[in-house]
């Protein structure tokens, strides 16, 4: 087995009590993935899976992704090669390298080429939580000190929107905020749910107090529980110290249960006697404590069935539902899209280095008649990809993410008749090298980082 099982339950959890992140797994070994996310998921955090360069850039277009791990030999593919393009187009995520005693040497190289830092096989999973600890506070670091703000991750709400639908939802959120009453927001992923619960908070009566967030899709069940109601000291094995759940943190002030929906069976029963009475009682602990909290929940499931078919509690709903507000998806939105892409583009030049763009008609023509099946958080990586690589002012087709649909017609008649030249005269040294990239790259004076953005500009990969 190539991982070290960890079995203490308070490692674990040490592993995963600074922030729940989101990991991509670059590997071609399955079952290597397999073990790494049961052991990622009981500390709480999300592993993403890759088998490929090609596969990696389609999970980096939709998700917020907060760490790479990525292997030396990746199949086919040289995994050192696979790190320069990704630094190259995502260089604020960090990479860990994962190496067998073999390629340790090319390790090194990575780290060179600016790979945070490595892991040798057999993996121990403490010390990959470790280097992940330490390459989340660097990248913290980093951003404080680039100026950028985590609110880029976050999809963003418009105030004024031009949608009648939402505009609905935003009026009745500002009424509903005023009071205490629990408010359950339902919508796809991407959509902005955690945006309007921050927007009920800034306008509640208890704007002044903590905003706690907790995602409950994000904990095992036992990891939960502890995460919700805390626990006294000696209540488990490695519970050195008491430890206050977040709805004595939250006390006060608002508390977001966030993906409601993957809320464990055995749990609601217990949430709902929270919600009615306001009061826990710690794991471990005889004394009952009050407490004082403006709920909210999101979820992007149907409670509605989920009850029927007996997968969610009926009385929970009920209490959850004392307001129900319900987020259009974008493509439902479509008069709100070029007001979002203006808002969004200047966050971008904003919270990063990069300069400000505007937006080509053949773009936003694209943008406006495309799905956006990520809605919001689909919509801020595809203009963060197109800024990162645009060679223009002025942002083109060509710009655009492979998951982006533009067809052939739009493509051709975007690129300028110097562009076009250089697409077939790239094409002509393609076919004469059997497709070879690092012969053709020589042969066009340019390094390979450099031709494969181009081969990406101009949709040849």
């Amino acid at each position: 087995m190539f991982v070290q099982i960890v079995l203490k339950l308070s490692e674990l959890y040490l592993c995963g009590e600074k922030k729940i992140l989101d990991i991509l797994f670059i590997d071609d070994n399955h079952q290597l993935f397999q073990v790494l996310k049961d052991n990622f998921s009981f500390v709480g955090h999300y592993l993403f899976y890759a088998k490929n360069t090609q596969n990696a850039f389609s999970v980096l277009e939709k998700e917020d992704i907060d760490i790479i791990l990525l292997d030396v030999k990746l199949g086919n593919e040289n995994g050192v090669e696979t790190l320069e393009k990704l630094k190259e187009i995502y260089p604020c995520i960090p990479v860990i390298m994962i190496t067998g005693y073999a390629t340790v040497e090319a390790a090194v190289r990575a780290i060179k080429l600016g790979a945070f830092d490595f892991v040798s096989k057999p993996i121990d999973f403490n010390t990959l939580c470790t280097i992940i600890d330490s390459a989340t506070e660097h990248k913290v670091e980093q951003k404080a000190q680039e100026g950028v703000s985590y609110d880029l991750n976050g999809a963003p709400i418009l105030l004024q929107s031009k949608n009648a639908e939402y505009c609905n939802v935003l009026h009745r959120a500002k009424q509903l905020a005023a009071s205490d009453i629990t408010i359950l927001i339902i919508g796809e992923n991407g959509t902005g749910k955690e945006g309007l619960a921050e927007y009920i908070y800034k306008n509640s009566n208890r704007r002044a107090e903590n905003f706690i967030k907790i995602n409950c899709a994000a904990f095992p069940e036992s990891l939960l529980d502890n995460e919700l109601f805390g626990h006294e000291k000696g209540a488990y094995t490695g519970a050195s110290s008491e430890y206050r759940g977040v709805f004595e943190q939250a006390d006060g002030g608002t508390l977001l249960l966030d993906e409601i929906g993957d809320m464990p069976k055995t749990l609601q029963a217990k949430i709902l006697r929270v919600l009615q009475n306001q009061e826990i009682r710690r794991i471990g602990g005889n004394e009952t404590r009050k407490i004082s909290v403006r709920f909210l929940a999101s979820t992007n499931k149907d409670l509605p069935t989920m009850v029927q078919e007996g997968m969610f509690r009926e009385d929970l709903f009920y209490r959850l539902n004392g307001g129900m507000l319900q987020i259009p998806p974008l493509r439902k939105r479509k008069e709100d899209i070029e007001d979002l892409i203006h808002h969004l583009l200047n966050r971008i030049t904003d919270n990063t280095s990069l300069p400000h763009k505007r937006l080509s008609p053949e773009v936003l023509s694209v943008f406006i008649g495309y799905s956006w099946p990520g809605n919001i958080r689909e919509l801020k990586n595809a203009l963060l990809y197109a800024v990162t690589i645009s060679q223009s002012e002025e942002l083109m087709l060509e710009d655009l993410p492979p998951g982006i649909e533009v067809s052939g017609s739009q493509m051709h008649n975007s690129l300028s008749l110097v562009q076009q030249k250089e697409k077939e005269l790239i094409q002509n040294v393609l076919r004469k090298t059997n497709n070879n990239k690092s012969e053709a790259a020589k042969y066009l004076n340019m390094g390979r980082n450099t031709l494969y953005l181009k081969l990406k500009k101009y949709g040849l990969v």
